[in-house]
């Protein structure tokens, strides 16, 4: 693992963070198609880099706890920003929405326990990366088309149905890393 925090990989996520308060400031003063596009590029941009940053980290041993950390986040700031702005548009969906973001709020808890308990550093699996892709494909077209309206429920109660089993499956892995003993530093 390199040892360099700041690398290509973690300065993109870094934009990635810095992009979120830029799409819900976009999102929520749109009033033209052109401006939902706009959200939805912008939306569409954050999960691109998002792949991005992971196969660059992983291609050149770019892999740092940083980078552990600072993924994750940009990704459940990015997911918790877009639900707040859908329900602040959308008030009817606040409940489903308001259930996919205590998901990732308790998902981020656990890995910060995890981290102070045992000084590990919880990687996503593969359910949430594409839990992840999923969402930001959903959302995508959800910001950029607000015509999409009279299904936006269905898709999110899909969403929130992956969203429920990647939960479960998260909880299966914060339980075995619990029972592992804490690693020996060197």
């Amino acid at each position: 693992m390199n040892k360099k925090m700041m690398n290509i990989p973690n300065a993109i996520s870094v934009l990635r963070i810095i992009l979120v308060p830029v799409f819900a400031a976009i999102y929520l003063g749109a009033k033209t198609n052109a401006d939902y596009l706009l959200a939805g590029a912008v939306l569409a941009f954050s999960g691109i880099t998002d792949m991005l940053d992971g196969k660059i980290a992983r291609r050149f041993n770019m892999i740092t706890d940083l980078g552990k950390v600072l993924d994750p986040l940009a990704d459940k700031l990015t997911q918790g920003t877009v639900c707040v702005c859908l329900a602040i548009k959308h008030p009817s969906l606040a409940v489903i929405l308001g259930i996919l973001i205590v998901k990732e709020v308790l998902i981020f808890t656990g890995g910060i326990l995890i981290y102070k308990k045992k000084d590990y550093v919880v990687s996503p699996n593969i359910f949430g990366k594409i839990y992840t892709a999923l969402f930001f494909v959903v959302m995508c077209v959800v910001v950029a088309f607000p015509q999409t309206e009279p299904i936006l429920r269905y898709v999110l109660f899909g969403l929130l149905i992956c969203n429920i089993y990647t939960f479960i499956k998260y909880v299966g892995d914060f339980i075995n890393l619990n029972k592992k003993p804490k690693p020996d530093k060197i």
